[in-house]
């Protein structure tokens, strides 16, 4: 009876020993879930601004760059500095007119030289482009803006604490993330046109300066930026009778 009763004591101080204490949560930096795809997915890009032209005000932003970067272009270089600059004009749009005027008016205003003629001068030129976007996705399905793959959830150990909180807290955010995502909160009514101005600032066919910018516009003043296309006029046939 007593072998019995001390075998019972034995095995309850192994079950209540440290060897059964209650598990304590192991700490990852990240646990994935596995998930397949025939193809990649799309994914989001981080988080960016884009500045959109929607004044003259604007246009004026960009002269004072552009004339910002000639200057400082010229500073650096003795034997062009000498030479004054020519604005090439760009169209007989709105913006290629007014933007002509401003990049002037920004140079002389920096003491830059310019002249009315090409000769034995420097050349700055600019260019527009306007892009036109068919269909702009601002939606997706469940899980594509996440880091890893679709489905994958990471959760960072500085989130974890012992009693689980921690990998609930890291759950809601990713999830918070994706329905703002989603709900279009960084994309409402994203245009659908572009416009990529270069300009650039040359040289006996060297580049000295050159700058590309990309804005958005509002949709419906395209014309602003884009030359129209004039109707092609109908050809003109003369017939003439010969009496013979």
């Amino acid at each position: 009876m007593r072998t019995i009763l001390l075998g019972l004591f034995l095995g309850f101080v192994l079950l209540s020993g440290p060897g059964c204490a209650k598990p304590q949560p192991v700490e990852m930096d990240y646990i994935p879930l596995p998930v397949l795809s025939q193809v990649p997915v799309p994914t989001a890009y981080p988080l960016k601004t884009q500045p959109k032209m929607q004044a003259v005000h604007h246009w004026e932003i960009l002269a004072e760059d552009v004339a910002i970067r000639v200057h400082g272009a010229l500073e650096r270089r003795v034997l062009e500095r000498q030479f004054p600059v020519h604005v090439a004009p760009s169209g007989t749009t709105p913006f290629a007119k007014s933007f002509h005027a401003l990049l002037i008016t920004k140079l002389v205003e920096r003491n830059i030289a310019v002249s009315s003629g090409f000769t034995n001068a420097m050349v700055l030129s600019f260019d527009i482009e306007t892009i036109r976007h068919g269909h702009r996705t601002l939606h997706t399905g469940p899980g594509v803006y996440k880091a890893l793959a679709p489905g994958v959830f990471v959760q960072r150990s500085s989130l974890l604490t012992p009693d689980g909180h921690g990998a609930l807290v890291n759950q809601t955010m990713l999830e918070a993330a994706e329905v703002n995502v989603e709900s279009g909160a960084y994309t409402h009514d994203l245009p659908r046109m572009e416009i990529l101005i270069t300009s650039s600032l040359v040289f006996e066919e060297h580049f000295l300066m050159r700058d590309s910018s990309i804005y958005y516009i509002n949709d419906s003043e395209w014309w602003h930026y884009k030359q129209h296309a004039l109707p092609s006029q109908p050809a003109t046939v003369n017939y003439q009778l010969v009496d013979r």
